[in-house]
């Protein structure tokens, strides 16, 4: 797996949106349900082998790209402290070729970071979830509610089962 894959598995793991995400290159294509899919991707920002931000399309099997929406990581994190004392104001996050090699310069994201970058990215796409997806889910919500409700109800009707202690009041406890 490639660094671009690696850190794209951090990102789509922790955002629980994205349905059977798949790793082809520097890009994560993921599900959405229904006919909408996901393409996450890092992006510069003007500089080259600077990549400062996840760039998130969606996309519709039928109709091609739907919308796209670019996360800056300072947007998101702000500027990160470090020890160096050169970045005295912190860094702005972003991974940089470096020796042939891809890195995060000078700050790595820590696991919040990782789950806060996912949330803001979920938070997007769930404008574009299959509706029928979220009503399943509220489907089965509702029956473990109705469920708990049935144990609710049938333990009112057999009270001898339940000990209740303040249905029992001891004299003079009354104010």
């Amino acid at each position: 797996m490639s660094y671009f894959e690696q850190e794209l598995c951090r990102i789509a793991s922790a955002c629980d949106r994205i349905i059977n995400p798949v790793f082809a290159g520097r890009a994560c294509y993921g599900d959405l349900g229904g006919d909408n899919r996901v393409k996450l991707q890092f992006a510069t920002m003007g500089v080259m082998d600077h990549y400062e931000a996840i760039k998130a399309t969606v996309l519709s099997r039928s109709d091609g790209e739907v919308d796209t929406l670019v996360f800056h990581f300072e947007d998101v994190w702000g500027r990160k402290p470090v020890s160096n004392p050169n970045f005295k104001d912190g860094v702005k996050p972003y991974i940089w070729k470096n020796n042939n090699k891809y890195e995060w310069y000078a700050y790595y994201p820590t696991d919040a970071d990782i789950r806060k970058l996912a949330a803001a990215v979920g938070a997007y796409l769930g404008v574009f979830i299959d509706r029928s997806r979220i009503a399943e889910k509220e489907k089965e919500q509702i029956s473990e509610e109705g469920s708990v409700i049935k144990t609710i109800r049938k333990a009112k009707r057999n009270p001898t089962q339940r000990k209740n202690s303040s249905t029992h009041k001891k004299p003079g406890s009354e104010r």
